[in-house]
């Protein structure tokens, strides 16, 4: 069968062989223009004038114009330099054509997941929501649908960051939380990068803050955003983080605590007005407005109307003042925080005429909204029409070239009796090698099953020798309860028997359990702690069962005085990215010091090193045990375990 299967890809390959081989040239002519080009464009300076002129060249270059994906990239440079001039016909225009030359070509997803965002970026600035959620999330799915794209890390976070706002701006705040992971995941790429690593933690905060889910995720969030801002302090961080703390508490109904945020907030928008006037981050983008607003809110929640009343009649000011940057949705919150202050008041005619302008105006929200969706949503159907005609046209053109190969036939069936004999011999070598492969395999996991089965009568040994102890000195309610939590500990190594590995979660608990044991068998002559650090779900990683157990035991054996209760142990799990590394930390004199027998640990820490050999072998990565003894500080323990 394997054979049959083999000299069918063969006759394949060998019918494709003359048309890929003319791909694989045209493809290595483009790749080396584009680097000709990217050279040139390095070169050019800030004079935007001057880089137009110098793309604008490029199109009647002989090199360049005869080649669709090099007029395409032309063609999104020139685009590039319009959108710094903000000329937006001409960046529309530009990247129209870029999209026509680009469409039709195949190899090239990540130019167009970046064409997406482009064009995502023309419908932003156009205010047509709708069509840019469409762009951006065309360019999210080819990503998504691709990992390998060679696109850099910063370029595949800008697309899932624009993807993941405009879906929150729609209220699609599944897919927002999705795309923003997707983002996250890929931020250790860029060697811890502030600026997208906050983006990223803020846009997670708004989405939550806004569709009133999860506070706990919410604050999660905020937290994380903190820690950026520790490291690198700046005043744009500290007001994102006031808004998301303002809201958190506002949701959570703490006012108190919101009203404080909310005051920073305020704060550091008329501070920006004092220093720049009109033209003011807070006034351009209507931040001093809602500041406002939100504040007025938070003092009618309090009862305190004074204030609301004085911070309602200042975002009114503002309104008159400014009135192009306070939006329609804006205004509806004003008039809800005004109805509230009249019902507040107790001045019900007012909060009823209120009430009346409120209706009115989300209606007309309502009804703006609707005919703007229903247009962009006409214009998405339109685009949707032609990208399924140029599949159609995609399908008609595989054909076409399908039965351009049927006439090569001949070729392949001219060459094929001299290549099968070849093929043959690297079918038998391919099949020898895995079954070594797959004889090497069982053999490593049965090492590590009869390791495994050296370990546990040892660990039960130990076990019962305490339990012995407690019952030798008629200690009953100790042997009862050592006897019941060692039952526990014991039905969880029972329920993993059969298993090679086992859940990071499973492997924590048991070593809880242990630690726990142990204390009452010391007599409380020590304390311990837990503590995993990461990102990583611990649900999600496996690792084999009783791995660490060996040098947590050496650390309470050698670490701790049992005549005393100043014994410390901690374990700590860090989560990196295909390894587990585990610190075992214990504040005592170390095995050389020790009176305890050294023959006690060579037998658990010399099958423990055993089974990390195997498990790098198997996993092909590097495992590693290190142990640094201080006779000041105890012994630590690092380690090195490779993750699924």
């Amino acid at each position: 069968m394997r054979l049959n299967v083999v000299i069918i890809l063969l006759l394949a390959s060998i019918l494709f062989s003359c048309q890929k081989k003319t791909e694989q040239r045209d493809l290595n002519h483009t790749a080396k223009m584009l680097l000709e080009l990217k050279d040139a464009s390095q070169k050019q300076n800030s004079d935007l004038k001057a880089n137009l002129k110098f793309w604008k060249s490029q199109l009647t270059n002989p090199k360049y114009s005869s080649d669709s994906v090099l007029l395409s990239k032309i063609h999104y440079n020139i685009a590039g330099v319009y959108y710094a001039m903000n000329e937006i016909d001409s960046i529309k225009s530009e990247m129209q054509l870029a999209w026509l030359y680009m469409e039709k070509q195949d190899g090239y997803e990540g130019d167009k997941a970046q064409l997406y965002n482009g064009l995502g970026n023309i419908a932003h600035l156009e205010q047509k929501l709708h069509q840019e959620n469409y762009y951006y999330n065309r360019a999210a799915e080819i990503l998504s649908a691709d990992t390998s794209l060679k696109l850099s890390p910063k370029q595949k976070i800008i697309v899932y960051f624009s993807a993941a706002q405009s879906s929150a701006q729609l209220r699609q705040f599944d897919n927002a939380f999705k795309l923003n992971r997707k983002a996250i995941a890929i931020l250790p790429a860029l060697n811890y990068n502030p600026k997208e690593s906050f983006r990223a933690y803020s846009q997670m905060a708004s989405a939550y803050s806004s569709s009133d889910k999860n506070p706990d995720s919410l604050y999660h969030y905020i937290k994380k955003m903190e820690e950026v801002f520790e490291q690198h302090p700046d005043e744009e961080k500290k007001m994102f983080i006031f808004d998301r703390k303002a809201s958190y508490f506002t949701n959570t109904e703490k006012l108190d605590s919101a009203l404080v945020y909310s005051q920073k907030r305020l704060a550091m928008n008329l501070t920006d007005v004092d220093e720049e006037g009109p033209f003011a981050s807070s006034v351009l983008t209507g931040n001093l407005y809602m500041s406002h607003v939100d504040l007025a809110s938070v003092f009618v929640a309090l009862k305190q109307l004074d204030s609301a009343i004085f911070h309602l009649n200042a975002a009114e000011a503002f309104a008159k003042q400014y009135p192009k940057y306070v939006d329609d949705d804006r205004l509806i919150l004003f008039e809800k925080a005004r109805v509230a202050y009249f019902f507040a008041t107790k001045n019900y005619a007012a909060a009823e005429t209120e009430q009346d302008i409120l209706t009115q105006r989300t209606k007309f929200l309502y009804e703006t909204e609707n005919a703007r969706a229903v247009a962009e949503m006409g214009a998405l159907f339109q685009l949707q029409a032609k990208d399924k005609s140029i599949n159609e046209l995609n399908e008609t053109v595989v054909l076409a070239e399908a039965k351009l190969q049927s006439n090569r036939l001949w070729l392949a069936v001219s060459v094929l009796g001299l290549l099968l004999a070849m093929a043959l011999a690297l079918l038998l070598y391919f099949i020898q090698r895995q079954r070594k492969l797959k004889t090497e395999t069982e053999k490593v996991q049965l090492e590590q099953r009869l390791l495994r089965a050296q370990m546990e009568p040892h660990f039960i040994f130990n076990t019962l020798s305490a339990l012995q102890s407690f019952i030798r000195f008629n200690d009953n309610a100790k042997a009862l309860k050592y006897l019941q939590q060692f039952g526990r500990l014991l039905r969880t190594s029972l329920q993993t028997s059969r298993e090679s590995s086992i859940k990071l979660s499973e492997e924590i608990e048991t070593l809880s359990n242990y630690l726990s044991l142990q204390q009452m068998r010391y007599d409380e002559a020590f304390t311990y702690e837990v503590t995993v650090n990461g990102d990583e779900d611990v649900e999600s990683i496996t690792i084999p069962p009783m791995l660490i157990q060996p040098f947590v035991e050496n650390a309470i054996l050698h670490g701790i005085n049992p005549n005393g209760n100043d014994g410390e142990i901690t374990l700590d799990f860090d989560v990196r990215p295909e390894m587990l590394v585990v610190t075992i930390k214990d504040n005592g004199r170390g095995a050389a010091q020790s009176n305890k027998p050294a023959t006690h640990k060579s037998l658990s820490t010399t099958i423990t090193k055993e089974r990390l050999a195997i498990l790098a072998k198997e996993r092909g990565s590097a495992a590693s045990v290190d142990v640094n003894i201080d006779e000041v500080k105890g012994t630590t323990v690092i380690i090195s375990i490779p993750i699924k």
